[in-house]
């Protein structure tokens, strides 16, 4: 999972390319495609302009060429122009043993072009000598790790900030939980909401609300709450407008998060006595929410909660249709606030 680091490479990377320093090679790898996108993208938008594209710009994709090919290319000079730009989709087509034929071109690439190879979904094994020969060659590897869920929220807050906005942490929660782990979506929606947002302002819950299509009232985020302060009527309150709307609330992933809370809160028990930070950084939350997890756990002793996760078992084999009576899915939410909060 993506540590800070990978978020810092990112934006050194970035901010490298938009000082107008471009590397010989860049090689992109990493399970995270969001990352390796941006990079690629950013160097394809600044390394040349857009009177040179014609005769100094080549975009390949991995299963139509081969190494021989690729190299070929980068060896030609630049016409009429400082450098060429040779970009590579795709290149986690290719066995391992096809992508190391790249590697002399990396040990010492032409200086007047940049080439780009982009390796989605996956990384290039360590243990092989190609990322090291790239780095030696002047090159730029980037190892792109997927963003944990809990550090989501963090990742939104600084795109958000890069764009002189501001994004507070329960709004920045609040699109993480709704968008799930899809970063490149989620990220393309904190942007759309800096574009109807001043430049110095803060992004509300009513612009996420009605530029994105979140409830500020009635998401998953506000289930919890409720269900964490017992507030019965609100979880029940939540539940109809769920019911209602199951497309974009589906049943099993209702489920699947509060089977997420609840192991926290159990969590919370076991963790008496730590500091803030050091709870933050077990139950994989931002520490200004860790406060709320106490304070609800005191809700839920430990009993309950291996109860509650019973209830929530069995509420998500009826929703599959396993020992279940035919209730539809706002029936099976309904009856399983009752038994939580019972």
């Amino acid at each position: 999972m993506a540590s800070a680091s990978t978020t810092d490479e990112y934006k050194k990377a970035m901010l490298e390319i938009r000082s107008g320093k471009f590397r010989p090679v860049y090689v992109l790898h990493g399970e995270e495609g969001f990352f390796i996108d941006r990079i690629a993208e950013e160097v394809e938008r600044l390394a040349l302009q857009d009177h040179e594209r014609d005769f100094n710009q080549t975009i390949l994709y991995a299963r139509d060429t081969d190494a021989d090919q690729i190299k070929d290319i980068c060896l030609r000079y630049p016409m009429m122009a400082e450098r060429q730009l040779v970009v590579v989709r795709e290149l986690q087509t290719w066995r391992i043993d096809q992508v190391e034929k790249l590697e002399p071109y990396l040990a010492k690439p032409t200086p007047t072009t940049v080439l780009v190879l982009c390796y989605k979904h996956k990384k290039i094994d360590g243990r092989k000598s190609i990322l090291k020969t790239a780095q030696k060659g002047g090159g730029l590897v980037f190892t792109s790790d997927k963003v944990r869920d809990d550090k989501l929220p963090e990742v939104l807050m600084s795109f958000a900030k890069n764009h002189k906005r501001k994004l507070g942490s329960t709004e920045a929660q609040l699109l993480a939980n709704h968008l799930g782990s899809d970063l490149a979506k989620a990220v393309k929606e904190v942007e759309k909401l800096c574009l109807v947002t001043e430049e110095g302002g803060a992004i509300t819950s009513d612009s996420i609300q009605r530029f994105v299509g979140i409830s500020k009232e009635y998401n998953v985020f506000e289930l919890q709450n409720a269900i964490g302060t017992r507030n019965a009527a609100k979880a029940q309150r939540i539940a109809q407008h769920f019911a209602s709307d199951p497309k974009d609330n589906p049943l099993v992933l209702t489920v699947a998060s509060l089977n997420t809370y609840f192991s926290k809160l159990a969590m919370v028990h076991s963790l008496r006595g730590r500091n803030q930070g050091e709870m933050a950084a077990a139950l994989k939350v931002n520490p200004y929410f860790v406060k709320d997890y106490v304070a609800q756990a005191e809700n839920y002793p430990l009993a309950r909660i291996t109860e509650v996760q019973r209830y929530l078992r069995q509420c998500d084999l009826r929703s599959k249709g396993i020992g279940g009576d035919g209730g539809d899915d706002g029936e099976l939410l309904r009856e399983l606030l009752a038994k939580v909060m019972g």
